[in-house]
């Protein structure tokens, strides 16, 4: 039994999220950003066990243009029935002459 426990906890402790939402309406429009999350960073400064992960990609094609995305989430959030997500906020690049902030939450999943 012990055996099937290590195994899911292994198998939790690699897992992604994925993220899908609207920038800031900047200039005259905005972009969707939507992707995956890489896989979990232990966060050993402040608390054992905890983790983040990083959010890399592009936001949609909008107004002649794109922006990239690369940002760390926040640590992992409890929620109940052993799942938790990650908060996130930070700014797309600077193209086209400004940038979007992009804030919210990555999909829950299990610890």
């Amino acid at each position: 039994m012990s055996d099937c426990v290590d195994q899911l906890n292994d198998k939790t402790r690699e897992h992604v999220h994925s993220h899908i939402g609207v920038t800031t309406f900047d200039a005259g429009h905005s972009h969707m950003h939507l992707g995956v999350t890489g896989t979990p960073i232990p966060a050993k400064i402040y608390f054992e066990k905890q983790h983040y992960h990083e959010i890399a990609g592009k936001t949609t094609f909008n107004d002649g243009h794109f922006h990239f995305l690369k940002a760390d989430t926040g640590l992992s959030i409890p929620l109940q029935n052993g799942y938790h997500t990650h908060y996130f906020s930070f700014r797309t690049s600077f193209n086209e002459g400004h940038d979007h902030k992009i804030t919210g939450f990555v999909e829950a999943t299990r610890s």
